[in-house]
């Protein structure tokens, strides 16, 4: 398209000045720098991030002199730090995909059974009818009624594949060009590449756009972390997470995970939580008791627990799916098999995964934030916890599993009439 190639070659302009002078910025990561190291160094007063590259012979990565932290890029041979390895995979699956979609014809959306829906009035987005089942588990239709400016405004930071920029459902949604970033090609054009049905080649655009459908006004800030076979590396992660934190990010999706625990990314993480934004993480498909790194950290008050939550998928029977992680440090379920939404070049697709649950999480933070609150807004994600209902545990196979597939399932109805200031 012709406007993303202007907003790129504009992007690249403000990409350079953004590297070469702004006062907390993620400056960049070199790709050829393989088996390099990430170094986590103390900003003491009278430091820049020129004297610190000078001082220890690395590229700066990111400089957050508010939380008192830099990280850099630092050569293998250089043994302090830990290795930027490629640990952390989509948590998602593609299960189902289709041509072009049909879903975006002018007219109304006649999702509930109610009658018609006049929330897509303008015509650009859709709620999709195979997922009625799911969204009326988690009471999505009661959830509109309550959160009528449906997250109007609110800022969700997607660190995933990328998006497809150009997707109907997703382009009228996305927050300024000048707070996206590739943090893989090191671009300002996080667009998803790859072919759909192998790798994780459409994961980020279906994420968006189950966001999109629990909270229609809210809007997506777009971070390509991961490649087209689904994995990253710790210091585009940690850039990322820094990059939302100073663009103005509420909330940060994590629809990804490690089996090892990151102490660079656990840095820019807690920097966010301190400065009150909401993360949610999905907790891995291993189907075995090991919970994947954000997730496994989240239920921990001292690690910024109240900010971060743990998100678990079930069936729409509420059955534990067969794949999802468990374990204690799970904090809620959400559906998460066979979600359908927009799939690069216009097309539609469904997903299962964690990855697929832990938006709906995200969607349900941002609606609540779209309204007048009845509770500090640091305090949603704990809200959401506690307002989830156990009947997940009614279930005779999630009774095995018992505290180790969340709180409950999440209920958007409880929550919204429990933080909404009505």
């Amino acid at each position: 398209m012709d406007w993303l190639k202007f907003a790129q070659a504009a992007m690249g302009c403000i990409g350079i000045a953004l590297l070469a002078g702004c006062g907390s910025a993620s400056l960049g990561i070199e790709r050829e720098a393989v088996g390099s190291r990430a170094l986590r160094v103390e900003i003491a007063p009278g430091d820049s991030p020129q004297t610190l590259e000078h001082r220890y012979g690395g590229r700066m990565v990111v400089w957050n002199p508010q939380a008192g932290f830099a990280l850099l890029q630092v050569d293998a041979s250089n043994q302090s730090g830990e290795p930027n390895r490629r640990i952390f995979l989509a948590s998602g699956q593609i299960a189902w995909m289709n041509g072009q979609s049909s879903l975006w014809a002018e007219g109304q959306s006649s999702l509930w059974a109610e009658g018609q829906s006049s929330l897509w009035a303008e015509g650009t987005y859709r709620l999709f009818p195979q997922n009625t089942p799911p969204w009326r588990q988690i009471g999505l239709d009661k959830a509109h009624a309550i959160a009528t400016r449906m997250g109007r405004g609110v800022k969700v930071a997607v660190i995933d594949t990328g998006i497809d920029l150009n997707h109907p459902m997703i382009r009228t949604s996305l927050v300024p060009p000048n707070e996206w970033w590739d943090f893989v090609d090191n671009d300002p054009l996080p667009q998803e590449e790859g072919v759909l049905g192998e790798g994780g080649f459409g994961h980020g655009t279906n994420v968006a756009g189950i966001i999109l459908q629990v909270a229609p006004a809210a809007r997506i800030m777009p971070l390509r972390v991961l490649g087209p076979d689904g994995r990253g590396d710790v210091l585009a992660l940690a850039a990322a997470i820094d990059w939302a934190m100073r663009h103005g990010a509420q909330i940060i999706n994590l629809s990804l995970g490690s089996d090892d625990i990151s102490p660079a990314v656990e840095t820019t993480l807690q920097a966010a939580a301190a400065q009150g934004i909401l993360i949610v993480a999905s907790v891995g498909n291993r189907g075995n008791n090991h919970v994947s790194y954000p997730a496994s950290l989240a239920h921990l008050e001292d690690r910024g627990g109240y900010q971060r939550l743990s998100v678990t998928s079930v069936r729409v029977d509420l059955e534990k799916s067969r794949f999802a992680s468990y374990g204690p440090s799970v904090e809620l379920a959400a559906l998460g098999e066979n979600i359908y939404g927009p799939a690069p070049d216009g097309r539609i697709a469904a997903w299962s995964g964690t990855s697929m649950a832990a938006p709906m999480a995200s969607g349900a933070l941002a609606l609540a934030l779209g309204e007048p609150l009845s509770v500090p807004a640091h305090m949603l994600a704990d809200a959401l916890y506690q307002s989830s209902n156990g009947v997940i545990y009614n279930n005779d196979t999630n009774r095995s599993f018992k505290d180790q597939v969340g709180k409950g399932l999440i209920d958007l109805e409880s929550f919204l009439n429990n933080v909404v200031n009505r």
